[in-house]
């Protein structure tokens, strides 16, 4: 199915102002991405052209004949991990592209906010989650959306634009808003990782990239509740770095039934913590239940 057209209002780019577009046509099914292409790099210890580098496939396409596949080895997600270079420091700018999740499979990527991705605890500014039912599930250190869906086993278009001026960003499926939120750092780079919602393997497909100026004007961002507390990193193989203890409290990990599995209790201005799960996606935070976010537990 090809990709639906978006408001031309909100969200025509021409290639005037266009930054780069990457549609993966250039390319043969089976070239490393991270050894052919200078906009995508393995993530921080990973080897381009290795198990950590994702290959061009001809299996899906949203326009043409390829498209860029991450797959996971195993439920629990990766070794799969690269980062599309942005690379912004300053201005108004929108990303966007085409995404296919098959039926009966899971897809997960974030965007990075520092130049060294997954260098501090603000580095993740957005995780986005999708499920096998549709799902989706987007958090930062802004807190967690509202629930939103996407069509599986169909093409369907993300948008970012980031005001790094103004501090702001938003995300879009398809058209429709999924969030408006802070935004602290830099424009720096979208993460494709192979992970899954820790039930179903991580597969996705990705085409038809675009970065560009923008001329959607962000405002409003005072009607957005910001949560303090952060953690990093996400996924973790059980240890975490803390930021925004504001007091003394008990953290709790959450299934995704909300039944709790740990319980660890932290002090005012607390740096670090380690929880003791099994491999999987659980819930993290305050026991009083505000800004609850996605933790990936990865060994």
């Amino acid at each position: 199915m090809k990709k639906l057209l978006l408001p031309v209002v909100l969200f025509a780019t021409t290639s005037a102002f266009a930054q780069f577009e990457e549609g993966f046509e250039s390319f043969t099914a089976g070239d490393f991405i991270c050894v052919e292409s200078e906009l995508f790099e393995p993530w921080p210890g990973g080897t381009a052209g290795s198990e950590w580098d994702s290959a061009v496939s001809d299996e899906y396409a949203s326009e043409g004949v390829n498209s860029l596949k991450i797959v996971a080895d195993a439920v629990a997600g990766g070794p799969m991990d690269v980062n599309l270079i942005v690379g912004k420091t300053e201005g108004n700018w929108s990303l966007d592209w085409d995404m296919f999740v098959p039926d009966g499979n899971s897809a997960y990527f974030n965007v990075q906010g520092t130049d060294v991705a997954g260098e501090s605890t603000n580095s993740w500014q957005c995780n986005a989650f999708f499920n096998t039912d549709g799902s989706v599930i987007t958090d930062g250190p802004w807190g967690m959306s509202d629930i939103n869906y996407i069509p599986l086993g169909e093409w369907f278009n993300i948008r970012y634009v980031v005001d790094l001026d103004q501090g702001i960003f938003k995300m879009w499926v398809d058209g429709e808003e999924l969030f408006q939120a802070p935004y602290d750092g830099n424009f720096s780079s979208i993460n494709f990782y192979a992970l899954g919602d820790g039930q179903t393997i991580g597969l996705y497909y990705l085409d038809n990239f675009t970065l560009a100026e923008s001329d959607v004007e962000l405002v409003g961002v005072e009607d957005v509740a910001v949560t303090p507390f952060g953690f990093a990193p996400n996924p973790t193989t059980g240890a975490l770095n803390l930021s925004g203890v504001l007091e003394s409290q008990d953290l709790v990990v959450l299934d995704l039934m909300g039944r709790e599995v740990a319980r660890v209790a932290v002090e005012v201005g607390q740096k670090s913590i380690a929880v003791d799960v099994p491999d999987g996606v659980y819930l993290f935070g305050p026991e009083n239940g505000q800004g609850l976010r996605k933790l990936v537990v990865r060994r």
